[in-house]
């Protein structure tokens, strides 16, 4: 009977305020007052009702009104009326909102950082930033999230007229604010700020600049590169200007801005930086400089060089990596050229499966042990072709290889089992047979059900 009266309760009430709104004048004055007196009482559910109402009714002094009543309410609702006021975007609660992100409950703080977010201009940029800063959790997300969607003509430019001049924490926060509001003005600010003191003021004006700054940019990036003070700038600046590399529209240019400092920076570090972001751009003008340099005096030159081949995203540079991988009398040098090899081998090309096989026979050879087999196994499980299928089973009798043979076995069936039923199921019968792995048997029997279960299929559709 309470449950029923407290229902039939909310919802007189909600008809009655809907009316008195509707009517607006002496109607709307008596909902507001009811709307206070509900939210003076004890009782919850019509406290929930009313701040519901809160959204729809009209004018500046109801929200005068309810921001008064605001910090006599309970915590659970002071959180829904913070959330109705954002919602009614009445700049005049702006102040009571303020107030509310000093509450000893920090779900009233973060329900009143939300509410600024709606509420709030350009004065609110410094305090969210603050907020922020000093936050963490879902109290740190709130004030970031409302520092991010605050609207006005000065915002942008408030946040980055405060970066200069606040302190670490605040500035990281007004950096990562330019990134999420594509402020495209900041790039300049954001090339200052990389040079900070500060390792993670620098960190967030690289991870930024990787969103704002163009193709324009480059050349400031590249010297930001060849300066940094240490080997996370270094990471975060290369990510950047790759970043930034690519859009440029003509692929064959996007290395332009690296190669023309190269032949002049000369400290290791540096160069061995550049290198690094010529792989990481995949620009085809940088393989003779990347060739060549795998030739250089400085081991750690060659080093680079390798690596940056070996992170290529086209396979051009196979047959170089191959020639290091079969003549370097460095071991390390030799091993790394494999894997970028073998990582080459898996991208989309142009070549005939047997050919590709052949490479990565080849590969198989140059192994100078099982853990790089095993990775050689790993990159032609993605190689889609019956020969590759036969090259993966003729390793399932090795004791030390047949685990991931296996799993090439079941990959490279899955994918072409369609056109090559009767032997996938006869490789995959191989391994239920032999392997010691029982998820490895499991996969090939559900894989050899499905083979048969599509057989079946087509038997009776062609009857």
């Amino acid at each position: 009977m309470k449950i029923r009266r407290t229902i039939c309760s909310s919802l007189a009430f909600v008809l009655l305020c809907s009316f008195a709104v509707c009517l607006g004048g002496v109607e709307g004055d008596s909902a507001v007052g009811i709307v206070l007196d509900i939210l003076r009482s004890d009782d919850q559910e019509m406290q929930a009702a009313a701040i519901a109402m809160v959204k729809e009714m009209p004018g500046t002094e109801v929200t005068e009104a309810l921001t008064k009543e605001l910090p006599k309410l309970s915590s659970k609702s002071q959180v829904q009326l913070l959330s109705a006021l954002g919602d009614r975007g009445d700049i005049v609660a702006r102040p009571a909102v303020v107030f509310a992100m000093k509450s000893e409950d920090q779900s009233v703080r973060i329900a009143a950082l939300r509410a600024l977010g709606q509420l709030g201009d350009d004065s609110s940029v410094e305090l969210l930033a603050q907020a922020a800063a000093g936050a963490k959790g879902a109290e740190q997300k709130a004030a970031r999230d409302s520092l991010y969607r605050l609207r006005g003509p000065n915002v942008d430019k408030v946040i980055l007229a405060a970066i200069p001049k606040s302190e670490p924490k605040t500035k990281v926060e007004l950096i990562s604010s330019v990134g999420q509001r594509n402020i495209t003005a900041g790039v300049a600010a954001l090339l200052e700020t990389a040079k900070d003191s500060d390792r993670k003021v620098r960190t967030g004006s690289l991870r930024t600049l990787k969103v704002v700054a163009g193709p324009e940019n480059l050349p400031a990036l590249v010297e930001l590169l060849i300066k940094a003070k240490s080997s996370s700038d270094r990471t975060e600046a290369v990510k950047t200007i790759a970043a930034v590399a690519h859009r440029i529209a003509d692929k064959n240019r996007q290395a332009e801005s690296v190669l023309a400092v190269l032949p002049s920076v000369k400290e290791t570090v540096a160069r061995c930086s550049l290198l690094n972001v010529l792989g990481r751009i995949g620009d085809n003008s940088a393989l003779p400089v990347l060739t060549a340099a795998i030739k250089d005096e400085n081991v750690d030159i060659q080093t680079a060089a390798i690596r940056a081949l070996a992170d290529w995203p086209t396979p051009e540079p196979a047959a170089e990596l191959l020639k290091v991988a079969e003549s370097s009398g460095n071991k390390v040098h030799r091993i790394l050229a494999l894997r970028g090899f073998v990582c080459l081998l898996g991208l989309a090309s142009e070549r005939p499966a047997g050919e590709t096989i052949e490479m990565y026979k080849k590969a198989m050879s140059l192994a100078p042990d099982a853990g790089e087999k095993k990775k050689v196994l790993s990159g032609l499980s993605n190689t889609k072709s019956l020969v590759a299928l036969q090259m993966a089973a003729g390793y399932l009798d090795n004791e030390v290889l047949s685990v991931e043979a296996g799993a090439a076995v079941v990959n490279i069936a899955g994918d072409i089992y369609a056109d090559y039923p009767g032997q996938a199921t006869d490789m995959l019968k191989r391994i239920i047979k032999t392997t010691k792995s029982d998820s490895l048997r499991q996969q090939a029997q559900e894989l050899i059900n499905n083979i048969e279960q599509g057989d079946a299929g087509r038997q009776e559709n062609e009857n």
